[in-house]
């Protein structure tokens, strides 16, 4: 697996490194949660593969060979290429066998699979919308709203009554949603996560979970990349 230190972003004019045959090669963005998830199932899969981070401000022209929509992650192994978080989520846990991500039972994976269109439809573009733009305590609406969705995701969770949302240990569907809640430390103080005493805690086992502590970046990298960003001074490297 890579080193847990992260490679310097690729920028225009950068050239593409060369591939090597039979290495399985993921194209990322640090601070992209959609490329946080592939890096979360990697690890949670155990696979070696090579990381090579793409600025997205400055993507190299090579990189829409690689990905048309210019967007991370992109998987590439020899003569394939997958993109899209989630299908490539799909792909490596397919692909690669041991430690299944998904239940067994069709039926509980019908239901994390219908959990994550409900988080990717309601939870994750205002979570986008909170962290990438000025902080939205001045829109009672949307915080109001944004609340209570995370509420649903609260009660899901107490119902399932388990210590993680796929079960006796993280899933699919946990590495799916966690990072947007390793982003929380830059929502401020709008979003106490005291207000969801379920979500904290298995934020809190989340954070000891190997596959989650290789994959994470520090709060304070946080807080300091999303005020660059609000500032439209973008910071790629730390």
């Amino acid at each position: 697996m890579p080193a847990k230190a992260n490679p310097k972003h690729l920028v225009q004019g950068e050239p593409l490194p060369p591939l090597k045959s039979g290495i399985l090669r993921l194209y990322s963005y640090r601070f992209c949660p959609f490329a946080h998830r592939a890096r979360l199932v990697l690890a949670a899969k155990n696979i070696d593969y090579e990381l090579v981070n793409i600025s997205l401000s400055k993507k190299p022209e090579w990189y829409k060979t690689k990905n048309p929509m210019g967007a991370t992650p992109c998987l590439e192994h020899d003569e394939k290429l997958v993109r899209d978080s989630v299908i490539v989520c799909e792909y490596l846990n397919d692909a690669y066998p041991g430690n299944n991500l998904w239940p067994d039972d069709p039926y509980k994976k019908a239901l994390d699979r219908v959990l994550l269109d409900y988080f990717g439809s309601k939870i994750s573009p205002p979570f986008i919308k909170a962290t990438y733009h000025p902080p939205p305590s001045s829109d009672e609406d949307f915080l109001a709203t944004f609340k209570k969705e995370l509420v649903v995701l609260e009660e899901e969770l107490q119902k399932r009554d388990s210590p993680f949302f796929f079960g006796e240990r993280p899933g699919m569907v946990d590495f799916i949603m966690w990072p947007w809640f390793e982003r929380w430390a830059i929502l401020g103080d709008d979003f106490k996560r005291e207000d969801y005493p379920v979500l904290l805690a298995w934020q809190g086992r989340m954070r000891e979970d190997p596959a989650v502590q290789e994959a994470a970046t520090p709060d304070e990298i946080y807080r300091d990349h999303f005020q660059k960003l609000t500032a439209k001074t973008p910071q790629d490297d730390y």
